[in-house]
C-alpha cells in the first residue's frame, strides 16, 4: 500500500520539477542540472517515506565470549522467536512483535510458554538492517540520581549520563576479550505478501 504522505510528496516533487523546467526554458545545461538535482530529491523522498520492513531473521554480530550467540526470527505474521544458544546450551523464547514508530517491542508470555527464557518486554531501536539496544533512558537517569542523593551516601560516586548510557551498551567481550557494542544485523530476509 502506498503511504499518504508519500503521495504528497510524490506531487509536490513532480510539479517543482515541471516549474523548474518550464522556468529554466533558456539555457540546457541549466534545464539538465535542475532536472537531475530534482530527480535526485525525489528519489531522496521515495527513501525516506518507505515503510521499514522488519520482518526477517537477526543474529548478533559477534559471540559474546566466543560462544554465545543469540537469533532472532520475526514472522509476518507477528510472532517471534528468540534463540539462545552456547555452550551446550539452546534455548527458543516465544513471543510477538510490533513495531512503535522507529521502535521493536518484543513480548514474551512466560505463563503461555513456561521453557521461555527471556521474560517480559524487549525493545530495540531499528537502524536499517540492524537492531540496536535502546539508551538508557534520562527520565530513570534522573530518578536514580535522585534515589542516590536522598540516601545520603557520599562514597558512591555517581556517573554522568553519557558515560553510564555507554556503559549500558557497550558490556559484551568477544572472544578475544575486547569490549564491544553488540546489536542484531539482518542475515535473512522473510517476504511477506
Amino acid at each position: 500500500m502506498i503511504n499518504q504522505k508519500f503521495l504528497i510528496y510524490l506531487s509536490a516533487t513532480v510539479t517543482s520539477c515541471i516549474t523548474l523546467a518550464v522556468i529554466v526554458k533558456k539555457s540546457t545545461l541549466k534545464r539538465n542540472l535542475y532536472f537531475i538535482i530534482s530527480i535526485f530529491f525525489m528519489l531522496l523522498t521515495l527513501i525516506s517515506c518507505s515503510e521499514k520492513i522488519v520482518s526477517g531473521k537477526y543474529q548478533t554480530n559477534f559471540n559474546t565470549y566466543g560462544m554465545f550467540s543469540r537469533t532472532l526470527t520475526l514472522d509476518c505474521n507477528g510472532n517471534a522467536i528468540l534463540n539462545f544458544r552456547g555452550d551446550l546450551q539452546n534455548n527458543n523464547s516465544f513471543g510477538n512483535w510490533k513495531t512503535d514508530k522507529d521502535t521493536l517491542v518484543i513480548f514474551f508470555d512466560s505463563v503461555k510458554n513456561r521453557n521461555n527464557k527471556y521474560q517480559g518486554e524487549l525493545k530495540f531501536l531499528i537502524k536499517r538492517n540492524k537492531l540496536e539496544n535502546p539508551p538508557f533512558p534520562k527520565k530513570k537517569y534522573y530518578e536514580l540520581v535522585e534515589s542516590l542523593k536522598k540516601t545520603g551516601n557520599d562514597t558512591l560516586k555517581i556517573l554522568s549520563y553519557r558515560k553510564l548510557n555507554k556503559m549500558m551498551n557497550q558490556n559484551m567481550k568477544n572472544h578475544y576479550g575486547k569490549i564491544g557494542k553488540q546489536y542484531f544485523k539482518k542475515i535473512e530476509f522473510i517476504e511477506c505478501k
